[in-house]
């Protein structure tokens, strides 16, 4: 019968223990959920750094091109029935200032009378765009908004796809009512990504472009998957001189971002931690028990000793005083013990008083208490006993339990015996000393009848 405090019941370690890792859960949680939510800002932030970096890179490279194609444009304005050798002069600047320009065509009345470099593009030379339903759509597109139209990605006459400019020339700005024909400028579509930063976007994020023919969000994508724009994490658009493009970099799960130690450290350090504290708390608390225990507890037959039996007697005793109840205590001493140790030696004492003890506590109900009490003398609480015919029962069974068996120790059998008294409580007891008194008393007349 071991000694139970209030601070080892299960029900109250439970509770404390619960509501420890309660509050261990939410706070790691916590921590967790600001960790995660701070990494998916760091990501969108950085997504969103870069693509707009890529994006302005774009912008600035098509309408540097661009502006630069301009000065060939307003030469023929200005001087409609300018010669070859003219354009080629401009031309030639132009190509060489050009980063992504891929070559040029200058087209009278939409037919090419001049294109640079000549080199691997003499199939457009006197090319009439009114034969090509494709191409020649954009040019007319580009006359009807009476300003600068892109068009692509498309498939060359001369083989490849690229990027289109197509830029109307008017002779009589700004009515534009005189048309005179239109200057092609075609954009290297894989020197224009690889030098803004969009090829390397592909290669860094599930990454896409859209906006074919400079349609914007209604175009068709031409760059990546279609994903990136269901599920954006950010959309940007370049500005073109008439439409634009769209630009996306698709949401992504953290662990396709950072490695999954990387996302888990709040939880990784902070449950095992808080493992660490548990542990050391339980260690402790545990030591705490069982010094607690010892200090109640008998170090021989580890039944209560004395000091706790002394405790419980005393609750009980008050506590049936003020509610008129009454309850009985045994004093139970075994006969002749010192013999047994003369006989048998110190060893087949203990052997004898712990057998008994566990002789005793299997006759006893759950809610009684056996404590001893010094030497071979036994203490017994019987809480729930109020009649003398129930006393006498049990103490027959406890004579019985303890002597009826013998004890076998190193191939010996001792035989003991014991004497049991026992004392009523009843209400006009004064004291606990009276009751033990009683008990004591009762059980000499037993021991010397």
């Amino acid at each position: 019968m071991r000694v139970k405090l209030f601070l080892t019941k299960k029900t109250t370690i439970t509770i404390l223990l619960s509501c420890f890792v309660f509050l261990v859960i939410w706070i790691v949680e916590e921590l967790h959920r600001k960790q995660h939510n701070f990494l998916q800002n760091q990501v969108s932030h950085t997504s969103q750094v870069e693509l707009a970096k890529a994006r302005s890179n774009l912008e600035s490279a098509i309408h540097s091109d661009i502006f630069y194609a301009n000065s060939l444009a307003t030469l023929i304005t200005v001087n409609p029935t300018s010669t070859i050798e003219q354009w080629a002069l401009i031309a030639k600047e132009l190509y060489r200032n050009s980063r992504y320009i891929r070559h040029l065509a200058i087209a009278p009345n939409d037919i090419v009378g001049y294109v640079h470099p000549l080199s691997g593009n003499e199939g457009v030379q006197d090319l009439d765009f009114r034969t090509l339903p494709v191409q020649w759509l954009s040019i007319k597109k580009a006359r009807n908004i009476e300003t600068i139209f892109i068009v692509g990605p498309v498939e060359l006459f001369q083989g490849g796809e690229a990027f289109i400019a197509r830029m109307p020339v008017f002779s009589d700005p700004p009515l534009n009512e005189e048309y005179w024909g239109s200057i092609s400028i075609v954009l290297d579509i894989d020197a224009l990504f690889e030098g803004t930063g969009i090829y390397l976007l592909r290669e860094k994020y599930p990454f896409a472009m859209r906006g074919k023919d400079s349609q914007g969000s209604k175009g068709a994508i031409f760059l990546g998957k279609k994903e990136a724009f269901t599920n954006p994490i950010v959309i940007e658009s370049v500005e073109l001189p008439y439409g634009s493009w769209q630009l996306a970099i698709e949401k992504q799960p953290l662990g396709e971002v950072y490695p999954w130690y990387r996302i888990e450290i709040i939880r990784l350090v902070g449950y095992s931690f808080f493992g660490l504290i548990l542990l050391s708390i339980s260690i402790m608390f545990r030591l705490y028990v069982v010094a607690r225990n010892r200090s109640f507890e008998d170090e021989l037959t580890l039944l209560p000793n004395r000091r706790y039996f002394m405790y419980s007697l005393n609750s009980l005793f008050y506590r049936a005083k003020k509610r008129g109840k009454t309850f009985a205590l045994l004093n139970l001493d075994l006969n002749k013990f010192k013999n047994i140790n003369d006989t048998y030696g110190h060893a087949a004492g203990d052997e004898v008083l712990k057998e008994v003890a566990k002789r005793v506590v299997a006759v006893l109900r759950s809610n009684d208490i056996i404590a001893r009490i010094g030497g071979d003398e036994y203490l017994v609480l019987l809480p729930r006993i109020n009649q003398k015919k129930d006393i006498y029962n049990l103490i027959s069974k406890i004579k019985s339990a303890v002597s009826d068996t013998p004890i076998e120790f190193n191939e010996t059998l001792i035989y003991v015996d014991t004497t049991v008294g026992y004392s009523l409580f009843n209400t006009e007891m004064k004291s606990v000393d009276e009751l033990l008194h009683r008990a004591d008393r009762s059980m000499y007349f037993y021991k010397h009848r």
